[in-house]
């Protein structure tokens, strides 16, 4: 089943699609519009370094969007101006991190929670000249209607769109979906609108754009990191593709960090939490508990090659 004209965006995950990630996928598997990148945010007055590296132009080969993570203007100011001056005139907000610590921090999701400091926020950054803005966001922290008193500070920011979630935080990635709200919001939004959530296969996307055809497109977060090749459905040669991909990864990652064998297998022993969930149990237990590089890449190869053989 071909993915024709419906638009699909690559949904940010800590951790795991940074810039290599990003640019292996692009390289390998294409098939999206756009990839999100992981939050930037500010710790004790400033970026934090790997931020700002994770979105620098000279590492990015993919069509990127810079998101940022705050509840306050000042931070997002200094993040906006950073990204302004490196040449972008796109950022994200993130309205949607379901991770507690976060949300009692009145950020990410937390944030909608707070409509008049979300209002003040949005207010101060939307003066700054020459730039455009979109919205990742859930319907609420504890409700599912939370998103109803924070659309007046939506309108404020005049997102370009905004990629909704209809889950709440509380649920983090669990439980079900707020299809109620989520016809709400899109009768109501006066913004283009992006769905994510619990998209898996190249089914679950004209599911989606078939029910909702208003839609802009479908952003894909753990189906992505599941199945690579999810954009790319007619692709041939799929499993080679795989292995491709993967020691696209490796490598950049290795080249990346500079601490030893340790560093570069918990990046990507969490890649592996999700990747390939169908491949051999036996085979994916041996990568997620080597002690070293050797035995990672002898674990990695014999996969690689069983799913080679089942073609």
């Amino acid at each position: 089943m071909e993915l024709n004209n419906i638009e699909v965006h690559a949904a940010p995950l800590q951790g795991i699609t940074d810039f290599v990630w990003r640019n292996a996928h692009s390289e390998v598997f294409g098939g999206i519009a756009c990839y999100h990148t992981p939050f930037m945010r500010v710790e004790r007055g400033e970026i934090r370094k790997r931020d700002i590296n994770d979105v620098a132009n000279e590492n990015n080969q993919a069509h990127i969007v810079p998101q940022i993570l705050a509840c306050k203007s000042q931070d997002m100011k200094t993040m906006i101006s950073t990204l302004k001056t490196m040449g972008y005139s796109k950022v994200e907000i993130n309205l949607g991190c379901p991770f507690l610590p976060i949300m009692k921090k009145h950020k990410g999701c937390g944030l909608m929670a707070y409509p008049d400091e979300m209002s003040v926020a949005f207010g101060d950054i939307a003066t700054i000249n020459d730039m455009s803005y979109t919205l990742k966001m859930r319907l609420g922290v504890d409700s599912s209607i939370q998103w109803r008193q924070a659309m007046k500070a939506i309108d404020i920011l005049n997102p370009e769109y905004i990629t909704l979630h209809p889950r709440i935080g509380l649920q983090n990635y669990q439980g079900d979906i707020y299809y109620g709200e989520l016809e709400a919001f899109l009768s109501v939004s006066r913004f283009p609108v992006i769905y994510n959530g619990d998209i898996k296969t190249v089914d679950d996307i004209h599911k989606v754009i078939e029910r909702y055809p208003t839609l802009k497109g479908v952003m894909i977060g753990r189906g992505l990191i599941a199945d690579p090749s999810l954009t790319s459905p007619a692709l041939l040669d799929k499993a080679d593709n795989y292995r491709r991909f993967h020691q696209l990864v490796f490598d950049g990652t290795q080249a990346r960090f500079s601490g030893g064998d340790h560093q570069v297998l918990m990046h990507m022993k969490a890649m592996w939490e999700m990747f390939l969930p169908n491949a051999s149990h036996k085979l994916r237990k041996r990568i997620i508990k080597a002690h070293n590089l050797s035995q990672y890449e002898m674990a990695c190869n014999e996969l690689f090659a069983e799913i080679e053989a089942e073609v």
